[in-house]
């Protein structure tokens, strides 16, 4: 069926075809593949076709320190995988969704989805005792050769990269600690050239990362400790995710547990402030307190969803020494450069400014078309810059965030910054040579020591920073990479 629209000169119809709605990130988007259990219960973790892997979990009984035990029939195993939701989603401002996956663990006596049973040629000797690492301190080398009978060939089983690195070189298993604390098992693994006719064996390694001169807060080590999460029109609340372990949900500071809130039944959102007790975990000075922290959820309702700054996550913006403004870009919708001649006048220190960048609303959002102002704060650089004494090296410069995610790359490149570590960079003035470093507005891993695979594929989580014209850092993330050359990040 067609419609036909009369219009009479000198009267015109101008028709826009709107812009599709964002697609909602789900598991069938996620598309996870591979995930597998061997015989030892040691698990395969999946790959994602889109997005990235933060942590796993399980409801089985007998799931412990990422390993399921030995069975002697085959059993259906399931884990849940928590995955950080991309850009450019209706639902990205969750920052997390749970996909469960399921396989099937061989059993060690009969088995269906292995024929023919294992036989056992390799066993363990003795135990590889507790590792203890420090946040930016030195890594430790086990050569598994010591612990295993009847091997030839090593492997390893880590679930917890963001925590640990662990990389192998014959039998030295090598285990480097990140930039968050916390623990982890990581296990070793001895098997022969018959593999997977005769069965492995495992060593289980506890290992610790602490950053004891630091306390779990609600803004560290990072700031929210709170991410994500949300409310459902229907009240149903999804947990943000945090390093520690939420053990309550409140609807006032100290009161009683609640489980969910009133559904909306109106056409405009409802703010709801809640409250979360977290235990905290282990390697910080208050490791096993309880920290009470707040987090604020938009609860939609039956009229579209209102655009917000931190929706538009405006990024890439800047000041030039001249005075000049760049406009950067946003996630979603337009963002444009402040109205005509507007420029700052130079400064002789480095000078913080706010500007308001007028952002369009796209489709799919209440007044979409029209404008929303943003405020940003920006670090105006001096005409002569002063270059701090404190020494980091970077990698080569890249145009996206995750942009290193394709490769290894080294930290081969010595800088100097005014920020005394590495989560204090944002805002601060970089220098190259005695001079403050053209950074182009690119990506950079940064650590704090010359390393020649600190960044990208394999390097487990790492900082990155965007440095612009004038060497101000003007984002600060933490990255990690997924196994497929893809990778997400978390801005600090």
């Amino acid at each position: 069926m067609s419609t036909k629209i009369n219009v009479r000169s000198p009267f015109y119809l101008h028709l826009v075809e709107p812009s599709p709605p964002l697609p909602d990130f789900d598991c069938t988007v996620a598309g996870l593949v591979g995930f597998a259990v061997d015989n030892q219960g040691i698990i395969t973790l999946p790959s994602p076709a889109v997005g990235v892997i933060d942590s796993i979990s399980s409801d089985d009984g007998d799931f412990a320190n990422n390993k399921f035990p030995a069975e002697g029939t085959d059993t259906s195993r399931t884990i849940k995988v928590k995955l950080l939701i991309p850009v450019g989603y209706a639902n990205t401002s969750d920052i997390f969704l749970e996909c469960p996956v399921t396989a099937t663990q061989a059993g060690t006596t009969s088995s269906v989805v292995q024929p023919t049973v294992c036989t056992t040629t390799v066993t363990t000797s003795g135990s590889i005792s507790g590792q203890s690492l420090s946040v930016g301190g030195s890594s430790v080398d086990i050569d598994l050769a010591g612990f295993f009978t009847g091997e030839t060939t090593y492997a390893f089983s880590n679930l917890n990269p963001n925590l640990v690195t662990a990389a192998l070189s014959g039998s030295v298993l090598t285990l480097a600690p990140n930039v968050i604390a916390g623990s982890t098992t990581v296990y070793g693994i001895g098997r022969d050239n018959s593999y997977p006719a005769t069965c492995e064996a495992t060593q289980s390694i506890a290992v610790t990362v602490t950053d004891s001169t630091s306390a779990f807060s609600c803004t560290s080590p990072t700031n929210p400790a709170l991410q994500g999460g949300s409310i459902s029109q229907a009240g149903v609340i999804t947990n943000p995710t945090t390093l520690g372990t939420i053990t309550k949900i409140m609807a006032t500071s100290g009161g009683g547990a609640i489980t969910s809130v009133a559904a909306n039944n109106t056409a405009s959102p409802i703010s709801h402030t809640l409250f979360f007790d977290i235990t905290v975990p282990s390697g910080y000075s208050n490791a096993a307190a309880t920290v009470e922290c707040s987090a604020t959820f938009s609860q939609v309702g039956t009229a579209p969803p209102t655009f917000t700054c931190s929706l538009a996550n405006l990024t890439g913006q800047s000041i030039a020494r001249n005075g000049s403004i760049n406009a950067g870009t946003s996630s979603l919708g337009t963002v444009k450069t402040p109205a005509s001649g507007v420029q700052f006048s130079t400064v002789d220190v480095d000078t913080s400014r706010t500007v308001t960048f007028p952002v369009t609303i796209p489709s799919g959002y209440a007044n979409a078309g029209s404008d929303i102002n943003c405020d940003v704060t920006i670090i105006q650089p001096a005409t002569v810059s002063v270059c701090g004494a404190n020494t980091f090296y970077r990698s080569s410069g890249v145009t996206t965030q995750e942009g290193h995610c394709n490769a290894a790359y080294g930290a081969n490149k010595a800088i100097t910054s005014t920020a005394a570590s590495l989560n204090a960079l944002l805002n601060s003035q970089v220098c190259q040579g005695g001079v403050p470093f053209d950074g182009g507005n690119l990506y950079y891993g940064v650590f704090t020591s010359s390393a020649s695979s600190a960044f990208g594929a394999g390097a487990g989580s790492y900082y990155v920073i965007n440095i612009d014209n004038s060497g101000i850092v003007q984002e600060l993330a933490i990255v990690s990479c997924n196994t497929t050359g893809g990778g997400a990040g978390v801005l600090v």
